[in-house]
């Protein structure tokens, strides 16, 4: 069954473009039909019910842990994926209280705090590489294609974000875990190792973990986010997910025209590893641009922002049906 998204907690744009939980326009009477609150009476650790059971900050989480191509060199950009300061107030009216990072690991992650409202403190993880600047690709490598591996999680007991969780969880303020792709996979670590220290952990196309931390205790609050058509997720590391609210999301679904090409095309082509079908040196070249379009498609899906277009569909799903 397919939800069009009620936007409960919405983006306000206020001087600075700065973006601001408000309330939804709404009606009131409108929203207890839906069986939801307006994000001004959400009191922590409420969660808005169903349909569908989402995590009431989805819409900001998503900034924060995907990185934005048309904003990444602004200083106040709130993704993860560019590098902020401590004390840096960043779109979003989020302070950046704590860095924390692991030249050897590539682990980067940073502790906010939202300077009104009633949200919690925010743990939230790099991915792949910082963007701007760029680096922590080759860091960051062995952890995107071997899903056992820990060393960032570790990182993060020894870089002071694990003292910052817990310096949180005694002053009855448990802080969210968030990331996206490789910083989902640091979440769910570190979700199931100190569940009982944090709030919840909100992935996006996170990658997996291993298959014992997978089966093992899980936290009782946890949303995975995968956009439609998603692949890179699930090829990396062939890894698995802690048990969790899983759902689809995408801008217009399946019935989209550039969907439903974009599919078409990505089916047809072969992967890089495989060999070319043409002799001919024409084809070949043209078999190379396929790839790389393929890629780049690829690429924008697994980092592209979906909370900011006007109606988005959520669907919740098993994880089976998201398996390509």
């Amino acid at each position: 069954m397919l939800y069009k998204h009620n936007r409960v907690i919405t983006l306000s744009l206020c001087k600075g473009n700065e973006f601001v939980l408000s309330q939804c326009k709404k009606s009131k009477s409108k929203l207890a039909q839906l069986g939801q609150k307006p994000a001004n009476s959400v009191n922590f650790p409420d969660f808005i019910p169903s349909p569908p059971p989402r995590h009431p900050l989805d819409v900001v989480y998503e900034q924060f842990s995907k990185p934005q191509l048309t904003l990444i060199l602004k200083k106040d950009e709130p993704s993860i994926y560019v590098r902020h300061t401590e004390g840096q107030i960043v779109q979003g009216n989020y302070q950046v209280e704590q860095v924390f990072e692991d030249k050897i690991t590539g682990f980067y992650a940073e502790g906010r705090v939202p300077l009104s409202g009633n949200a919690p403190p925010v743990l939230v993880i790099r991915g792949y590489g910082s963007w701007y600047p760029f680096d922590g690709v080759l860091q960051d490598t062995p952890e995107v294609f071997i899903a056992h591996l820990d060393w960032q999680s570790k990182a993060a007991e020894t870089q002071g974000a694990i003292a910052w969780i817990t310096e949180k969880c005694q002053q009855g303020d448990r802080p969210d875990v968030i990331g996206e792709s490789l910083g989902g996979k640091i979440a769910q670590q570190l979700g199931v190792k100190y569940r009982d220290r944090i709030h919840s952990v909100v992935t996006f196309n996170p990658l997996g973990v291993a298959r014992k931390l997978a089966q093992s205790s899980p936290h009782p609050s946890v949303f995975h986010y995968f956009t439609l058509g998603e692949r890179y997720a699930f090829w990396a590391n062939q890894g698995e997910f802690i048990p969790g609210t899983i759902l689809q999301i995408s801008k217009r679904g399946t019935r989209s025209w550039k969907y439903r090409l974009t599919e078409w095309l990505i089916q047809r082509t072969p992967s890089p590893l495989e060999h070319f079908k043409s002799r001919h040196c024409l084809g070949r070249i043209i078999e190379i641009l396929e790839r790389l379009i393929v890629q780049l498609i690829l690429v924008y899906r697994h980092n592209g922002l979906i909370f900011t277009h006007r109606n988005p569909v959520v669907r919740v799903v098993d994880l089976k049906e998201l398996l390509p």
